[in-house]
């Protein structure tokens, strides 16, 4: 997992820089965490969207699925990086009998998520409030959690997970190096993974 986590540390420097930012400066600032937190917690919420869309137009175990899976895990990674999780603080990717069903892993990575978003001043009309570092932390495992829930319905053990890891940071780096965007964007270069 270490080697995750620095292959993901080195994503976000490129992504950043590529966006005129500059990641660890980033990262030491109060308010740009809290925003990075928000642009994070939104992106995962949008790849737990693509993976429902796969898991029900597809079926169980699919490629693409795992991929998914994985694109998941980039921004469960950069958020833990924020928050302060380290690798050790993971779960075990070993037992991947939990019998859960994917549903019951949607709803816990949907309610890790809205967790996230709760531990943040994020109700503009309501009085008090502010960052909850401990709540944010207390989300990212919870997260943690119902990714290794996920891989377990998907029969992706750790040394799966990592590889196709590993070639989708290929692909995001390759993408950053193209200046990838909205208008560029295409999942061609997933098919290789």
């Amino acid at each position: 997992m270490r080697e995750i986590f620095s292959l993901q540390w080195e994503l976000n420097i490129r992504t950043l820089a590529n966006a005129g930012k500059d990641f660890e400066a980033t990262m030491n600032d109060p308010e740009q965490r809290l925003i990075w937190i928000e642009n994070y917690r939104k992106a995962l919420s949008a790849e737990l969207a693509e993976l429902i869309r796969e898991v029900r137009d597809h079926g169980l175990g699919t490629q693409n699925g795992k991929i998914e899976i994985v694109d998941m895990l980039h921004f469960l990674v950069s958020l833990s990086q924020i928050v302060g999780v380290k690798p050790e603080d993971t779960p075990s990717f070993s037992a991947l009998e939990n019998g859960a069903s994917f549903q019951t892993c949607a709803i816990l990575t949907f309610l890790g998520i809205d967790e996230l978003q709760n531990s943040l001043k994020w109700k503009w009309w309501a009085k008090g409030g502010g960052f909850k570092p401990e709540r944010a932390k207390s989300a990212i495992l919870d997260l943690w959690n119902a990714l290794a829930c996920a891989c377990s319905v998907f029969n992706l053990g750790f040394a799966e997970l990592k590889r196709i890891y590993v070639a989708k940071n290929r692909v995001n780096f390759e993408r950053q190096r193209r200046n990838y965007n909205e208008d560029t964007k295409t999942e061609a270069d997933n098919l290789s993974i």
